[in-house]
């Protein structure tokens, strides 16, 4: 037995060096098969932080992206690329407390069998910061004036704090957080949604890196009239008509409104809502203008700022027709030794237009023209052309008739005696 222990024995390195062998074999062949390959890996790859402790937030930019240099079977990478199989780029914080780390980047890519080469960046610098939430009073900036004639009160606002979440490093440069409110020449109440904004103590508002628990707060500030003022509307008083061929399209009045003050209260508070212009005569205006007006004031009353008013007349032409006849038809352009002989040597235009204009256009005022540039001998039936632009806002509708016949042929020269 002993004996046949020991065969066994000196068979044992045989039977491995065998195995062995057919292992090699078996891979060689398989390589052959399959031949494996170093490539760079093309598809997407995602940064990803893992691991991020409670209460803290990362301030820096990772990389975008890195670079992978890796062995595989051409089968594998087949199927990376067929499937479009992406990596993942970790890093692990786990742990990691506030401050400033060198953390290695480690790969993971679904799929085997491969080998990473290598790969960069090998590391990424990441900068921890602690994670907080404050709460700060809005604070009302108020720009503009508002007229003397009006009081207002302090503005109320809806919430009047807000929670400002960010990390410590940006939190501890707040100064204020305040909405701007625009309060110039405001004569009434003023209500608005406003948002609210971080400054430092430079007044440069924080722009980014920060959350807010609202992006909104209602501002509402009560403006009200001083006694003894009063807002009255402008009206506007004219006279006169506008001339002949010509239409009035519109008054308008800037301050469409007057303050007003007196000492008698009661006073007033009698006076009808609106205050008159001056007399504008509408015989001046052939075209929109503007001009200044002056207020006719209650007696015991006085304006409170501008004296006067500027009035837009927004005036226009009558928009009309006519038809001008007997126009002129010229040729340009005819080649040397050719001649042209056009019929009609007329045609009537149709024109539209501010009727005062279309009332100075007369036949001789205006001339066709017929291009014929490089045309051969023949007989032709073309379109004039009729000019119009020295006439402002002018167009013609249409000429008659619309063609006309063309012949052109060789100039006839006299002889020689």
């Amino acid at each position: 037995m002993k004996k046949g222990f020991l065969s066994v024995l000196k068979v044992i390195p045989t039977a491995i060096l065998a195995l062995l062998l057919a292992v090699t074999v078996w891979i060689v062949a398989m390589m052959q098969k399959d031949p494996t390959e170093e490539r760079r890996f093309t598809n997407t790859v995602t940064v990803e932080v893992r691991g991020l402790g409670e209460g803290l937030v990362m301030t820096n930019v990772l990389p975008e992206t890195v670079s992978i240099l890796m062995r595989a079977p051409v089968s594998t990478w087949a199927t990376i690329l067929n499937q479009r199989i992406g990596a993942t780029a970790v890093i692990d914080v786990t742990d990691l407390e506030a401050g400033e780390h060198i953390v290695p980047i480690k790969i993971e890519l679904p799929v085997a069998p491969i080998q990473i080469t290598s790969y960069v960046p090998l590391t990424a610098k990441v900068v921890l910061e602690k994670y907080e939430t404050r709460t700060y009073d809005i604070v009302v900036s108020e720009v503009g004036i508002i007229p003397a004639a009006f009081k207002a009160e302090d503005p109320v606002l809806e919430p009047a704090s807000v929670d400002i979440s960010g990390p410590v490093s940006q939190l501890d440069q707040i100064d204020i957080v305040r909405v701007v409110l625009d309060v110039d020449n405001a004569k009434e109440t003023i209500s608005k949604a406003l948002t609210p904004a971080a400054v430092n103590e430079n007044g440069t508002v924080i722009a980014s890196g920060l959350k807010y628990s609202t992006d909104k707060i209602k501002v509402t500030k009560e403006i009200t009239l001083r006694g003894g003022y009063r807002v009255l509307v402008v009206k506007v008083r004219t006279t006169g008509t506008t001339p002949r061929g010509y239409v009035l399209d519109g008054l308008t009045v800037n301050p469409a409104v007057a303050t007003i003050y007196s000492s008698d209260e009661a006073q007033i508070e009698s006076l009808p809502g609106f205050i008159e212009t001056d007399l504008i005569n509408l015989d001046d205006f052939s075209e929109e203008e503007t001009v200044k007006v002056g207020l006719m004031v209650p007696e015991g009353a006085t304006l409170v700022g501008d004296q006067a008013v500027d009035v837009t007349v927004r005036v226009s032409a009558v928009e009309g027709s006519r038809t001008v006849s007997n126009v002129r038809i010229d040729t340009i352009g005819i080649d040397a030794g050719l001649v042209a002989t056009i019929s009609p040597e007329v045609i009537d235009v149709f024109l539209s237009g501010p009727e005062p204009t279309l009332n100075q256009i007369f036949g001789a005022d205006l001339f066709a023209v017929i291009e014929l540039h490089d045309k051969p001998i023949g007989q032709y039936q073309l379109m004039p052309t009729v000019d119009v632009s020295r006439y402002p806002n002018v167009k013609v509708q249409s000429v008659t008739p619309m063609t006309v016949d063309v012949t052109i042929s060789k100039k006839q020269t006299m002889p020689l005696r």
